[in-house]
Parts: C-alpha cells; structure tokens; sequence
C-alpha cells in the first residue's frame, strides 16, 4: 500500500460505462496506488443513484474546486471539454478521454492557454488506438508521412451528428466518411476519438493531415474494428517503410466502447498520476524546462535548443549552416575537423537570425544584468549554484 505519499485526489466527470469502470477500479486499486476517489459527476445525477455514495456525487460541475482534486478524468462528451475543460484546468490536472472536442481549434487553444496560465498539466487517453507511443516517436524523428485510422463497427454502435445521421448504408459495408480527422469529429464526436487521439500523437501531420475512415459494417455486431496504416519515407531502394495494424475489439451490440478500451482507460489514469508525479508526496507542477544535456561537442546545438526551449536544431543543421558560411572552403573553419561539432559562435549567429532572433554581444566590463534591465521589460534565464541561490546575491542586478 502506497503509505508513503500523500494520496492523489481523482475527480471523475461521466458515469456511462466508462465512468464506471473507472469508479469501481479507484475504489477497489485506487488506495493501493495512492488515488484517493474524491468525486464523481454526471450529466443524469439520477444515475448515481443507489451506486456512488453521496458524499461522493458532485451535483454541480462548477462547484468541483470545492472537492480540491488533484486529477479530473473527463469520460462523458466532448461537450463538456468545450464547455468546462478550461474551467476545470484553473482547479486540476485533466484527463481528456474525448479527445475529439480538440479538433475545435477554439477548444484546443482555450485548454493551451489555461494549462499555461494554471500551471496543469492536458493528458490524453489513448483509447483504442494501438501503438500511440510509436506513432509519437516516428513523428518527433521527422519520419512520418501519412497515418490513416479506419473504424469500423455495425450500424447500431453509431452516434452520428449532422449529415452522417442522416445517411443510409446502401449494403452489408459501406464507407460513411474519409477524409481530415477534423471534418469527421462533429459530426461522430463519441465514434472519432480513436481517429483524434491518432492526430494528437501525430502533431506533425494533426488534425488536417490524419485520415479518417468510419465503415458501417452489418457483419461486426458485437465487434469494433480498428485499422491504423502509416508510412514513412522511402529508403535506399525506393521502398517507403510502412505499418498496418488491426485490432478487433469486442463490444455489446450497439456500444459505442468496446471492452478493451475500458482497460486502456484505467491504463491512462494510472499513466496520468505517474506523469503528474515527480517524487513522493510531490504536489503537481508547471511544465518543465526544456533541457539537452552535452553530446560529443555539440554545445552550441544544445545551447540553442535550451535557449529555444524546444528541439529545433540538430547536428546536421549546423553543418549545413557552416556550409553556407564557407560554400568554398575545403577545411570549415566554423566547426571541427573531426566532424563532431565545435561550432563557433558564428553559427550560433546564424541559426537565431534564421529563428527571427539577433544574438548581442556582453561586455564583461559592464554589470549584466542592469544592462539587461535598462532595456525595459525583458525575459532573463539564470542558472545559478546553491550557494548563490541560498545567499540571494543574484538579486542584485549588478
């Protein structure tokens, strides 16, 4: 039993089958992995009846602040996200389990802009997609061309909006829809998730550039199908690497959720609070300073990056920088002669001027961080050791 932490407070808005699930799972595992079940939310509050206890049923979403949670997993509408999730970021954590709301750019940025502002931190439940982490990688390695997520499942399991609703099956299997993942979330916002959560992975290709696929197939009433298919860029022999996954998850007729997405749900929560963890009893914390450490002699690399607070140059780029430095040098005088980096500060010059950016000059004869100030307003990053931090002498602007 997790005794050694302060428990993690869990608030769960929806109470469908998801919600249950998830319910019984916090209340059954939740004291052994340090969750502690603080409130439960429906649309239907009569739902609850008879099942949550009370002191347990939250009646009004706006009052959830007053339950102190430290984790809200969302597992009833995108609605609720559109409506709610950046109110409910300004008290916890969220936990997106219908990740469709964010193919409303409007949503996506109000829920960027409160994480930003609250210090919470956006998770995303997987669902049913297959071999998210992968798909993530592929993408931040610049080698993702194409993803396309069919799903497919009988008629019944439908909850079709718009002129979906309205479309007829003209035989045993029939395409509803191809095309962006964005045009498909509105109108099947509780049958597109797996196709949005794809796009999230993907934030290269995103919602304009992932293909979804809904099929109404009569022959799968009590199964939901999934197809994930992606390629990358061709190789040495002109072949292009590719991916084809399919995964058959069983359903009840006409359920919207298959029975294996309800373990990866509960898979997602306890990733969430893993995320949300630092160290024992630790309390959850803004987004984190972006930080490469030192390779080969690649500092001028790892400065940029560090100073950009993302990863935007690699070794190759600042190769390709001193080549346009020097077109007709045979011996780069701007970097290594061993091909391990050592870039000067001319390429470091020329990657910020290529951001937008200027690099100044510091005279070591003028105090720096007065200089800094007198320019008004400005944004400094110090690192500082122990010692100077616990005297307060970086205070002095001199």
């Amino acid at each position: 039993m997790a005794l050694d932490r302060v428990p993690r407070k869990v608030g769960i808005v929806g109470y469908g089958r998801l919600g249950q699930s998830l319910v019984s799972h916090l209340l059954t595992q939740g004291p052994e992995l340090g969750l502690e079940l603080v409130f439960v939310w429906n649309r239907d509050p009569g739902r609850m009846a008879g099942s949550i206890p009370p002191s347990l049923q939250l009646q009004n979403l706006a009052a959830l602040g007053e339950r102190h949670p430290d984790l809200v997993v969302e597992v009833a509408h995108p609605k609720i996200i559109q409506e709610s999730g950046a109110e409910i970021l300004r008290y916890a954590n969220l936990l997106v389990g219908s990740p469709s709301a964010l193919a409303d750019q409007a949503t996506e940025r109000q829920l960027l802009e409160a994480s930003h502002h609250w210090g919470h931190a956006v998770f995303v439940a997987r669902g049913a997609l297959w071999g998210a982490e992968d798909i993530t990688r592929l993408d931040e390695a610049g080698v993702l061309q194409s993803l396309r997520v069919t799903m497919a499942t009988h008629p019944d399991g439908f909850r079709l909006e718009g002129p979906l609703a309205t479309m007829r099956s003209t035989g045993p299997r029939a395409v509803l829809y191809e095309g962006p993942v964005r045009g498909l979330c509105p109108h099947a916002p509780r049958n597109s998730n797996t196709m949005a959560a794809a796009a999230l992975a993907a934030p290269s290709l995103g919602f304009d550039r992932v293909i979804g696929v809904l099929v109404a197939d009569f022959s799968l009433k009590n199964m939901h199908v999934v197809d994930v298919e992606l390629s990358g860029p061709p190789g040495p022999t002109g072949q292009s690497f590719a991916v084809h996954t399919h995964r058959e998850n069983p359903a009840e007729p006409g359920a919207v959720t298959g029975s294996a997405t309800v373990t990866t749900f509960w898979r997602s929560l306890v990733g969430a609070e893993d995320g949300m963890s630092q160290a024992p009893g630790a309390q959850p914390s803004p987004p984190s300073v972006y930080h490469e450490r030192q390779r080969l002699e690649l500092c001028a690399v790892h400065a940029l990056n560090n100073v950009l607070q993302q990863q935007l140059f690699s070794q190759e780029a600042a190769d390709e920088i001193c080549k346009r430095l020097a077109p007709d040098s045979r011996l780069n005088p701007h970097r290594s002669l061993l091909g391990t980096g050592n870039y000067d500060v001319n390429v470091i010059m020329a990657a910020l001027q290529g951001q937008g950016l200027a690099a100044v000059w510091w005279d070591r004869r003028r105090a720096f961080l007065a200089a800094a100030l007198a320019q008004g307003l400005c944004e400094v990053l110090l690192v500082v050791t122990k010692e100077v931090e616990e005297q307060g002498s970086w205070l002095q602007a001199d």
